[in-house]
């Protein structure tokens, strides 16, 4: 993880209504929440594009919601891009320049009087569902689980980073929610019993009802079992469901290994993606050798 950055006055607005924690939980969150507060993290997914020279230095990237950060956020993400360091890019087995997409998510919290800003996860690949090459939704669309009852009647929403295992006949041999982040604020037991209620349910119906078609062409044509990442949001009607260039305000859970994976996935932060989506669990895009955050 990296270091915070002090971030005085900036985002002050933003952040404060974010931190008011709209939705607040009902009855069940009565007590034991102080601990829990200090840990929600104001945060915003920003896209855009990064290139690399055939040393894997960053030569230049563009943020496309940069109108909605203040200028010292950008020039703290702007110290820590310009920096970063990728491995080469290969083209039959030729270092070259490359342009990648680019998704990063940023984190606020506040200290006190002020707010500090990290880098909290990046992802540099990209889905395509018409690529045979990547397993595909099959009929194009997956089956939402339902909103908790309990979860509902507490006003506690929040999003389930799910990691599925598909096997080669389509279906989902196992799931895991990497991590569950919380829109509500509770003790620590309850934040717990919350983030097992609502990863419970989406793992129930990836493993019951979603289907895909495996990948036909590619590397992983042959492989016994392919992985994706499916954030799924569990929001109320009203609710600000996340896009790029808005600030949210959560409360984190702890992120789980994935007993499957036999590769690096650190920098692919789960929640470094956007609900709704299909994302690829081995990155395919750069490689990155330096840590996020300096």
């Amino acid at each position: 993880m990296g270091k915070w950055n002090r971030t005085l006055g900036i985002a002050v607005l933003a952040v404060a209504v974010v931190f008011g924690v709209s939705h607040g939980a009902a009855s069940a969150f009565a007590g034991g929440r102080a601990e829990v507060r200090k840990q929600a993290e104001a945060s915003m997914l920003v896209t855009g594009t990064i290139d690399i020279d055939t040393k894997g230095s960053v030569t230049a990237y563009r943020i496309e919601q940069a109108d909605a950060l203040p200028k010292a956020m950008l020039d703290i993400v702007d110290s820590r891009v310009r920096g970063w360091r990728f491995e080469p890019v290969l083209v039959d087995g030729e270092a070259r320049p490359a342009r990648a997409p680019m998704q990063l998510r940023l984190i606020t919290r506040q200290d006190g009087d002020r707010y500090m800003l990290r880098i909290g996860g990046a992802s540099f690949s990209t889905y395509d569902e018409d690529d045979t090459e990547a397993p595909r939704r099959r009929g194009g669309r997956l089956s939402p689980p339902k909103f908790p009852d309990l979860a509902v009647s507490n006003g506690v929403s929040g999003t389930v980073y799910l990691v599925a295992r598909i096997g080669r006949d389509g279906s989902v041999e196992d799931a895991i929610a990497e991590q569950v982040n919380l829109r509500a604020i509770g003790t620590e037991k309850e934040m717990s019993q919350f983030r097992y209620l609502l990863a419970e349910e989406t793992r129930r119906v990836a493993l019951r009802h979603w289907k895909f078609d495996f990948p036909t062409t590619g590397p992983d044509a042959d492989a016994p079992f392919v992985s994706v990442r499916v954030p799924v949001d569990f929001v109320f009607r009203g609710q600000q469901q996340e896009v790029p260039g808005k600030w949210i305000a959560y409360v984190p859970g702890p992120r789980q290994d994935v007993p499957w994976r036999n590769w690096d996935a650190a920098v692919q932060a789960p929640d470094a993606m956007l609900a709704g989506g299909l994302y690829p669990d081995r990155p395919k895009g750069p490689r990155l050798l330096t840590d996020l955050d300096g």
